[in-house]
């Protein structure tokens, strides 16, 4: 990693670095963090390789770690030129005051300033170059990622937080091209992403567990048909879902049984995309900074691609769940790894 780096001038939001996590970590006590929207990571990626004409076999380029911008309000001045893509939620982007589009790469000059507004829609962006960023210079990643996990932070094994200040390092252009290209402008924006995102309501594919399996039947309908809203106390370690007023005292009976429940006292290891289930019925989906262990009754696993599609909703919005079974899960889950 050069001395080349983009520096962060204000920060009102929040910033981290992420790439696909470390998946291999969590027996270690470890949680795997990464980034929160895949589709958008991934895409970011995918524009910077195809602008610099990469060939990756190895699909280094689809890992390398971007910055994970929520709630937009941050600006940076790069040191040196390069490219960057933009994707995510719509921040308004501006290089030099002037608007840019986002889903596309974009050509920064030394001492160009790039800012983000707060998006209408939508909850993280991603900035991303060549080869990636870190934090610190030649830093190495740790147990295979520089993913940076909020509650882990204090460990100092994934770098400082980002603030005011902070400097975001990354490779020459030229550096690891065997063919180097010298852009002159930027490439073609990709296909609109409106298709892959829900609209203010996401129907959530679960493939449920075997406590919700042995839940009577019109108990599991009735749990499939709520239309949850999403907490203002979501975060990237967990969504929190909450019915109405109004539907809760629709119903006298509890969704699970005391007896089902009381099953379940032991602690276990959790997984991404788990919907734990506490004594007030008020879903948890947990996310990418998730405990290791937890000890509440899970209903089921919401497949991953829609993990995504959830992480850029806002509070207030709206999810319900629909079963599915795990082949379809896995065959979703390869279509969507194989576009990148």
């Amino acid at each position: 990693m050069s001395q080349h780096y983009i520096e962060i001038i204000n920060i009102n939001g929040q910033a981290s670095i992420q790439d696909l996590g470390r998946l291999n970590a969590q027996h270690l006590g470890f949680t795997a963090s990464g980034a929160a929207d895949e589709f958008a990571f991934l895409t970011a990626n995918q524009l910077i390789a195809d602008h610099h004409n990469i060939t990756d076999p190895d699909k280094r380029q689809r890992n390398c770690a971007a910055i994970e911008i929520t709630l937009g309000q941050i600006s940076f001045r790069a040191n040196a030129a390069c490219i960057i893509a933009i994707t995510g939620a719509d921040c308004d982007a501006k290089i030099n005051n002037i608007t840019i589009k986002n889903w596309q790469c974009h050509q920064l000059q030394t001492n160009d300033i790039i800012a983000f507004a707060m998006p209408i829609n939508g909850l993280h962006s991603y900035l991303a170059v060549m080869a990636g960023v870190t934090c610190q210079v030649e830093q190495k990643p740790w147990l295979g990622s520089f993913a940076q996990t909020r509650n882990e932070m204090a460990l100092g094994f994934t770098g400082a937080p980002l603030i005011a200040g902070s400097k975001l390092y990354f490779s020459s252009p030229a550096s690891g091209l065997k063919n180097p290209v010298v852009p002159v402008k930027a490439n073609k924006p990709i296909s609109s992403p409106k298709r892959f995102y829900a609209q203010h309501k996401l129907t959530l594919r679960v493939m449920p567990s075997a406590l919700f399996l042995q839940m009577p039947i019109e108990l599991q309908q009735r749990f499939l048909a709520h239309e949850y809203i999403i907490s203002a106390d979501s975060n990237r370690m967990g969504y929190r879902l909450h019915l109405k007023a109004e539907q809760t005292r629709l119903f006298d009976q509890r969704i699970l049984a005391e007896s089902l429940r009381s099953r379940c006292l032991l602690s276990m290891p959790v997984t991404y995309g788990m919907i734990q289930f506490p004594a007030n019925e008020q879903p948890i989906i947990l996310m990418k900074e998730r405990q290791t262990m937890g000890g509440y009754p899970v209903l089921g696993t919401v497949m991953q691609t829609d993990l995504f599609r959830l992480s850029q909703m806002r509070p207030g919005e709206k999810v319900n769940f629909t079963l599915i079974n795990h082949q379809q899960a896995q065959q979703q889950l390869r279509a969507f790894y194989q576009r990148f």
